[in-house]
């Protein structure tokens, strides 16, 4: 490992006692300089060339699409434009819509109100045989109501009727349920009054066949109030409990001296539910 240093100490020494050594080292010096600049030179120039030959290859290459990019760049621009017009109007379209949909649920209310208001003196009576009214119906519901209701603490006379016809329906078969029959009391006193005796008397009769009076709502009207009637037969096996139909759909329940109003037979299981638990058919 020593002879190397001593190879170049010799030599450090050789070149310093001997002059022409000492130029010849300086010129090679210059001249490995001269041709490191060179090299460099040469690379620099190759990568610029190699830069423009890339560059213009690319543009070569890119131009021809250039027109479509520009196309595509100018429609994204459009559709993007007409994608913020159509949120815009779509914001628009959906308040209307909700208030449009507040407004016609209102007037289906009002419409159904009116309708049941149409209907306050009507009363539907079930249970009467096909043919037996003989083509006079209106006179034949008359006699029956005096028939079944008439007496010293029922009705003194035949009600006063605008008309009566059976429900807009095809003849059952024999042997079916027969078709009911709608019925317009002129008085709307009377019309009450006959709907306190059926309650009343309870079970009614004529010609051995059993009848129900019942008040004559909307097909709406009556598929609410039909919705608690799951209820009310589970009610039926609870003491202490009483219930009720407020018109024109508002379930009453008393109990405990507590009387509550529901909107929905949802709300009224779930509080009938928090007093005796959950209930089953």
């Amino acid at each position: 490992t020593n002879k190397p240093q001593n190879q170049r100490s010799v030599s450090s020494k050789q070149v310093a006692n001997n002059p022409e050594a000492a130029s010849k080292a300086a010129i090679d010096q210059a001249m490995l300089l001269t041709f490191r600049d060179v090299v460099k030179e040469v690379i620099r120039e190759e990568n610029e060339n190699l830069r423009g030959e890339i560059k213009e290859e690319i543009t070569k290459a890119v131009s021809p699409i250039q027109p479509d990019v520009d196309e595509f760049t100018k429609k994204f621009g459009d559709y993007e434009e007409g994608l913020k017009n159509l949120d815009k109007r779509l914001e628009v379209v959906e308040t209307c819509y909700a208030d449009l949909n507040n407004q016609y649920h209102k007037l289906l209310a009002k419409t159904d109100d009116l309708e049941n208001r149409g209907r306050r003196c009507n009363l539907r009576i079930l249970g009467i045989p096909e043919g037996i009214e003989q083509g006079n119906p209106t006179r034949f519901i008359a006699d029956l109501l005096f028939n079944i209701l008439g007496g010293p603490d029922g009705l003194g006379k035949a009600p006063l009727l605008d008309r009566a016809h059976r429900v807009a329906a095809p003849v059952p078969p024999k042997g079916k349920r027969p078709r009911a029959f709608i019925v317009r009391i002129h008085y709307y006193q009377e019309k009450e009054r006959i709907q306190q005796l059926a309650r009343q008397k309870g079970k009614l009769e004529f010609r051995g066949e059993q009848n129900f009076i019942f008040p004559d709502y909307s097909i709406d009207l009556s598929r609410r109030r039909a919705a608690v009637n799951g209820i009310k037969k589970l009610l039926q096996k609870k003491d202490g409990v009483h219930y009720g139909l407020i018109y024109p759909a508002c379930f009453r329940i008393s109990m405990n001296g507590e009387t509550k109003m529901f909107d929905s037979p949802e709300s009224a299981k779930t509080f009938i539910e928090s007093k005796f638990g959950p209930l089953s058919e």
